[in-house]
């Protein structure tokens, strides 16, 4: 038992798209340099390709810069099992986070034994802030232990919370980390790793944790002494881009507030420390790699690996000189294969994942999706790319990410609402045709749209499949289309940051969650090869009412077919408009989805190669 408690299995997966076709003018030229220069990074291309091995399964982003062969992603079909991920048998270090199993006399303080409080004091204290995209006000809940008020600013009299206290970005203590510290977290109160004592090495800090409200009161139990932030009633089925949504969101009002209380005192507003941690609730050991120059030039190195404190990573990261020229910050997920030429450059500007440090002042515009279940932060990363903002991992910095068995993404199971049934319900019962008399499934419409998709585009982009290049376009969202289909994100927003594809031919397009900048002039752009086909998903608020598209149909002149791709869906339902499509539903609880296949576009306003024709508004 003692050795179960000592020793963890963790990832252990190279890190996948790497080769000989990444570009040789995509490198950090300054090996030796312990902070990125913002000036040299912004010369540096966006490496757009996923390199966390956790999105083996996701669709390749394609980019003018960068290739890939068609036999390196999409050898797994549709139909395979999972295959399992390799894990290795690693011993926790004294810096290590911990779960509920873990007690020593150290940190019996931090869990919830301190000498002036009783254990299990907190207060309940609402937070209230509005935010249009949702339609009203948003009140969330803090659950706060006397013990660790400190943190935050109470009205006097009256003790109601009115912010979370933010430090200086020219403190130097090196005692406290600056940065507030979110974990989302979900069916896992006894396995997620939140003490953080030990991995913050005795520091002062600040530890979120982000729940749903049906799971308030067995957090607490197991977590008396952590603050927690409740999450609305509304939120208990939705995914982790909800609480990444809301805890930006969150971070950014409070952000204002504490400007504001901090300006009465005398501190300009831009020296307020900006950054906040969102953490996956996994992380259970910080590592850094010590390289030693030597040779002509620096070209030969030396390098080994060794365990360190969070703390002494964050402290370095928050020191470094100009770093509120960054919206996002993050580091390497570890590996037992990591080589020298992985860590050769100290920083890339690339996705970041698992653990981040976001600037949530440089991305007031930019916002997760609430919608989402998967993939979210790659879609944010691009959000945030496209947005002309900096992104930078540190490459000498890693984290391992401890295999947690129960909780998290494996929560969500997929399963029919008919309590006699046993059946498994695969990715292709998801969709039935809106007036059929299909099973509902205890699941997300969400969440089903997007593991649909994941398993069966191929059914909606056939001429996409394996032709990497011939991506489809995917206008201002990413979504996973399974390995065996590319995809080349662009926004639709004036002055952002696309690839250009003035050399792409497409070979379908998916819009979903657009914004309105998308219309004729947008489009007109792009260069589509002949029979593509266009995919649009869209929301309804039940079943019997029509969908209500996010792009108005009239404003592409597109053929419809009423059986897509084959898919025997049924006749049209009456409740359709006449020029309705066949759509598919997703049936799930909350809102349904409407999939609306509009195929393909009409050959007499469509050459090959050129682009799609649409008419004025």
């Amino acid at each position: 038992m003692l050795v179960r408690l000592t020793e963890v299995d963790v990832y252990d997966e190279a890190e996948i798209g790497t080769g000989p076709w990444e570009e040789s003018e995509g490198h950090y030229a300054q090996l030796s340099d312990p902070w990125p220069d913002p000036e040299l990074l912004q010369k540096m291309p966006f490496d757009y390709l996923i390199h966390d091995p956790k999105y083996e399964d996701a669709s390749l982003i394609c980019s003018h810069q960068q290739g890939i062969k068609s036999e390196d992603r999409g050898t797994r079909r549709p139909e395979d099992p999972p295959v399992r991920r390799q894990t290795a048998r690693m011993r926790l270090s004294k810096y290590a986070a911990h779960n509920t199993y873990h007690h020593c006399e150290q940190c019996q303080h931090y869990m919830g034994s301190h000498p002036r409080y009783q254990p299990y004091e907190s207060g309940l204290h609402a937070f209230a802030f509005s935010y249009s995209t949702l339609g009203e006000e948003v009140q969330l809940h803090f659950i706060i232990p006397k013990s660790k008020e400190h943190h935050f600013v109470f009205s006097q009299p009256g003790g109601q919370l009115e912010s979370m206290r933010l430090p200086l970005v020219t403190d130097t203590s090196q005692e406290c980390i600056k940065s507030p510290t979110f974990t989302p977290t979900t069916g896992r109160h006894e396995h997620g790793l939140f003490n953080l004592y030990h991995a913050m090495d005795g520091a002062s800090h600040l530890h979120v944790l982000v729940i749903k409200e049906y799971e308030m009161a067995i957090y607490k139990k197991y977590w008396p002494n952590h603050i927690m932030l409740v999450l609305p009633s509304v939120f208990n089925s939705a995914g982790v881009g909800a609480a990444h949504f809301l805890i930006k969101e969150l971070s950014y009002h409070n952000l204002h507030l504490e400007r504001s209380r901090q300006e009465e005192l005398g501190v300009r507003p831009q020296d307020v420390w900006p950054f906040i941690v969102i953490s996956d609730d996994s992380c259970v050991m910080w590592n850094v790699v010590d390289v030693d120059h030597s040779g002509e030039r620096g070209r030969e190195f030396s390098w080994s690996e060794r365990n360190v404190s969070l703390k002494s990573i964050l402290q370095h990261i928050e020191a470094a000189p100009d770093i509120t020229h960054y919206a996002l910050l993050g580091m390497r997920k570890w590996a037992s294969r990591t080589s020298g030429a992985d860590v050769r450059e100290p920083f890339s500007r690339c996705h970041v994942h698992n653990f981040v440090i976001l600037n949530v002042d440089l991305t007031q515009s930019v916002q997760y999706n609430q919608n989402r279940f998967t993939c979210d932060d790659v879609d944010f990363n691009l959000r945030v790319h496209s947005a002309g903002l900096l992104l930078c991992r540190f490459n000498r910095f890693s984290v391992m990410k401890k295999q947690i068995a129960v909780g998290g993404q494996r929560g969500f199971h997929i399963t029919s609402k008919v309590s006699d049934s046993s059946a498994a319900v695969v990715p292709a019962q998801y969709i039935c045709a809106p007036d059929s008399k299909h099973t509902f499934l205890a699941a997300p419409a969400q969440l089903l749209l997007e593991k649909f998709l994941q398993h069966h585009s191929h059914r909606f982009f056939p001429l996409s499949l394996k032709n990497h290049g011939h991506p489809v376009l995917s206008v201002d969202c990413y979504l996973n289309l399974g390995p065996q289909i590319s995809v080349c994100y662009v926004s639709s927003r004036p002055h952002s940051l696309n690839v250009s594809c003035s050399d792409l031919r497409f070979s379908g397009l998916l819009l979903y969650l657009c914004d309105s900048f998308v219309g004729a002039g947008f489009l007109k752009q792009f260069h589509f090869l002949t029979g593509n086909h266009v995919l649009s998903p869209v929301l309804s608020e039940d079943r019997t009412s029509p969908p209500r598209p996010y792009l108005p149909m009239d404003k592409l002149r597109l053929r419809e077919r009423s059986k897509p791709l084959g898919l025997d869906l049924g006749p049209l339902p009456s409740t359709c408009a006449p020029r309705q499509p066949v759509c598919p539903l997703f049936w799930g609880s909350g809102r349904y989805f409407h999939l609306v296949f509009l195929f393909p576009p009409n050959p007499l306003h469509q050459s090959p190669g050129l682009p799609l024709e649409a008419p004025p508004f």
